[in-house]
């Protein structure tokens, strides 16, 4: 998290404004934030712990992390029942699924 004073902040900020993949892309970048994506397409309302099977070499303080993130930034939510919270992807998270099938299927 950038401080909304700094140089660095601004120009992040003009280059979301001249450049919307840029806004997209920094959304979604990130070394788990993309399979935390793929794995929500796959199946709506996953556990915590069924992320946790499905990406096992990811820790539980980063996962939180990047789940916390996606929630910030509307890609995902959390539904919360009496007893377990599952995550699903917003109608945001959603618009970018074709998105993530041609960069899935794109091979440099």
């Amino acid at each position: 998290m950038r401080k909304e004073n700094s140089t660095n902040f601004e120009n992040e900020q003009t280059l979301n404004n001249y450049c919307k993949a840029n806004r997209t892309l920094s959304l979604i970048s990130g070394r788990w934030k993309l399979p935390i994506l793929f794995a929500l397409l796959e199946g709506d309302n996953l556990l915590y712990s069924d992320l946790k099977k499905i990406l096992p070499n990811i820790s539980d303080r980063i996962l939180s992390k990047q789940l916390n993130e996606l929630q910030k930034d509307n890609l995902i939510k959390k539904n919360k029942t009496k007893k377990v919270s599952a995550y699903s992807l917003t109608m945001k998270g959603q618009k970018i699924e074709n998105l993530l099938s041609l960069l899935s299927d794109y091979n440099l």
